[in-house]
């Protein structure tokens, strides 16, 4: 097969055009669930009789980490795969709607029933989706740069790993297992394997294939060295997770070490990352520089907070008060990976860099990002503090409705949303094939 055609030869897209395609298709994804969580915040300050607030969020979060993080991280790394193998572009193709459908199986379950039968059912469908996409995509990275290589492997492990936490949880919500130390357990479970695993490790190989493919200057040496450090303390970093529980004392001592080792990882990952403002970051767009600048902040604040979680006076602050942890899971899902992912979408072409509306929308977002999170923070200080703001939730309310509107923003935009013909030159193949 051709590489540069996946297609028959009646249609005619090139294989970048439905990278493009799906990315933007993913986007539209984090429309709809931006749109539930602005819902939930309606919900929050109106009376909505017919809105069930618990299974409206079971639908926002799964929604958001199968139908946005997954599918957008899934385009990215099948491009890079594609750019350095002839892959069997079918197979590829069915996934990608195999995730689809899957994650709009949970859409529109989760919001009605709750965990029952059929929603559980599309929840397995895309841990199906993420072990058939690991199986798959393993051997096509052989080609890829070593450490891009690993930072993806471990991502697609990890994914795998996280589904032992939903497949525990879906039992326990069917069979209504009323322990709550299990529930928790299997909700954090879930999530530290997706946020500190899938997601995180995803967009460090999407960086690192790009640092790559630039000939940037970096200190390689210590680039391993903190990706590595960061990898060895993902796993022990659960229990810092799991403080709330009481930990034995020996446990308790390894989650420190995992939380030193990260803050190791930070200090290794600094110090190769120095000097690429001058020969990489210059030469990024202003939209990508500064989404990726506000993803690297959230991922030292990330960092830092979790090492505080690790002193047993804070620990009880973490995980004592729900604003605390919305306001931590936002910066790293919208903060961290959705504004990288953005950025990152910007750079290889699967948004134009040079649109007014595109680039509107994306600073729409963004300030709506950085007031949910201001907003979030305050919200946990005042409840550290057992003090009720109750214009609160206005504020945040107005937040959701900023970021809905950016996204919708760029949503509409007429170059955000076209599929280029065969005949126009595709920028995108010059960002994701190897020089």
């Amino acid at each position: 097969m051709n590489k540069e055609n996946w297609l028959s030869k009646k249609e005619k897209f090139t294989a970048e055009d439905i990278f493009r395609k799906w990315a933007r298709l993913a986007l539209l994804n984090l429309l709809i669930v931006a749109t539930a969580g602005l819902l939930l915040r309606i919900k929050i300050v109106f009376p909505l009789p017919a809105v069930d607030h618990k299974n409206l969020l079971h639908a926002h979060s799964h929604f958001a980490f199968s139908g946005w993080v997954s599918l957008a991280l899934f385009a990215a790394i099948t491009a890079i795969v594609h750019a350095q193998n002839t892959i069997n572009s079918s197979v590829f193709r069915k996934l990608f709607w195999l995730g689809q459908f899957a994650a709009f199986g949970m859409l529109l379950t989760f919001p009605f029933m709750g965990y029952k039968a059929p929603s559980i059912a599309f929840s397995t469908l895309s841990i199906i989706f993420s072990y058939l996409f690991a199986i798959l995509a393993w051997r096509k990275l052989s080609a890829l740069p070593q450490l891009v290589k690993i930072c993806f492997r471990s991502a697609m492990i990890f994914y795998i790993i996280s589904s032992l936490g939903a497949f525990n949880l879906a039992w326990l919500m069917a069979s209504e297992n009323s322990s709550q130390r299990l529930y928790i357990g299997s909700v954090y479970f879930f999530l530290h394997f997706q946020y500190n695993g899938w997601f995180l490790f995803g967009i460090a190989g999407l960086f690192i294939y790009q640092l790559h493919q630039s000939g940037a200057t970096v200190n390689w040496k210590n680039l391993k060295y903190g990706v590595y450090t960061l990898l060895a303390a993902s796993v022990p970093a659960y229990l810092l997770s799991a403080l709330w529980m009481r930990l034995p004392t020996p446990l308790y001592w390894l989650a420190v070490a995992a939380a030193i080792m990260q803050l190791i990882a930070l200090v290794w990952l600094g110090k190769a990352l120095h000097g690429i403002r001058r020969n990489f970051v210059q030469h990024l767009s202003t939209a990508t520089k500064w989404l990726w600048l506000l993803a690297v902040t959230a991922f030292v604040i990330k960092i830092i907070l979790q090492a505080l979680s690790a002193i047993p006076s804070l620990s009880y602050l973490a995980f004592g008060f729900r604003p605390v942890v919305i306001g931590y899971l936002h910066l790293v899902l919208l903060g961290l990976v959705t504004l990288f992912l953005l950025g990152y979408f910007v750079h290889v072409r699967f948004l134009p860099a040079d649109n007014r509306l595109t680039n509107t929308g994306l600073t729409i977002f963004t300030i709506g990002v950085m007031l949910n999170e201001g907003f979030l923070f305050l919200q946990g200080l005042a409840a550290i503090n057992h003090t009720y703001i109750e214009s609160m939730n206005y504020f945040l309310l107005a937040a959701a409705v900023i970021m809905v509107s950016g996204l919708l923003t760029l949503v509409i935009s007429k170059d955000s949303i076209r599929i280029p013909s065969v005949k126009t030159s595709s920028p995108i193949k010059s960002a994701i094939s190897p020089q």
